[in-house]
């Protein structure tokens, strides 16, 4: 699976760990309306979907100021939002079309009309909501495409909490490296079975004395790096 053995990939990640943790201190926690929208778009955007591709297609819209006004139509939304994604994107020089713009689009439709119905904005279901755990609670059970993965990345994304885990298929192989779980569960799966995973990583985290959030985010860095390695023995 990878070019390290499980103990010398806990020591790399056990390395950075301080850090990460310096990088999470000096960031800021995000506040403005737009930013969290954005944040939150992104995350629903990116499933599937190249980080970068998902990243424009949220900056565009952003400065579409769609997500920001409550709406009476879920459907004329929907539409919007479709016409938004449906257009090429310009990156790096070239065209590129969004994948499932359809389906992306119905989904932050409803998202959006959601949020406004149930706390008026998106800062205001944040404060509201009071932690990450709720925030994240609410958004897998009355947000449809936004998964538990995808729901502690905007907590973590925002800086509201590093004390939720994101498990992605780098953490859940190096869970299985280190045998943390003897079945990694998918990313897709629902919160109870999430929370679970979210658990036994928990542990390993507190017995190398790190929140779970910054300890996910230094095994993210090191899985990719050995997989690159490891590519790169084989080439040899």
């Amino acid at each position: 699976m990878n070019a390290f053995a499980p103990l010398q990939l806990q020591r790399a990640v056990t390395a950075i760990c301080p850090d990460i943790a310096d990088r999470a201190n000096a960031t800021p926690r995000v506040r403005g309306e737009r930013r969290l929208w954005w944040e939150l778009s992104c995350c629903l955007l990116s499933s599937q979907v190249p980080y970068a591709l998902a990243a424009a297609a949220s900056d565009r819209i952003a400065k579409s100021d769609l997500l920001i006004l409550p709406h009476a139509d879920e459907a004329d939304l929907a539409d919007d939002l479709t016409t938004l994604l449906t257009t090429p994107l310009s990156m790096s020089g070239s065209l590129r079309r969004y994948r499932f713009p359809h389906a992306r689009a119905r989904q932050l439709a409803a998202t959006t009309v959601a949020i406004h119905a149930s706390a008026g904005s998106l800062s205001e279901l944040i404060r509201v909501a009071g932690t990450g755990e709720a925030v994240r609670e609410w958004l897998v059970a009355n947000a449809p495409g936004i998964g538990p993965k995808q729901a502690s990345m905007f907590v973590r994304n925002v800086g509201l909490s590093y004390e939720l885990a994101i498990l992605d298929r780098h953490v859940l192989n190096y869970m299985t490296a280190l045998d943390i779980t003897p079945t990694p569960i998918p990313t897709t799966s629902s919160l109870p079975r999430y929370l679970k995973g979210e658990t036994a990583l928990r542990v390993h985290a507190d017995d190398i004395g790190v929140s779970v959030g910054l300890l996910d985010w230094a095994i993210w860095i090191v899985m990719r790096v050995a997989k690159t390695t490891k590519k790169e023995v084989l080439a040899a």
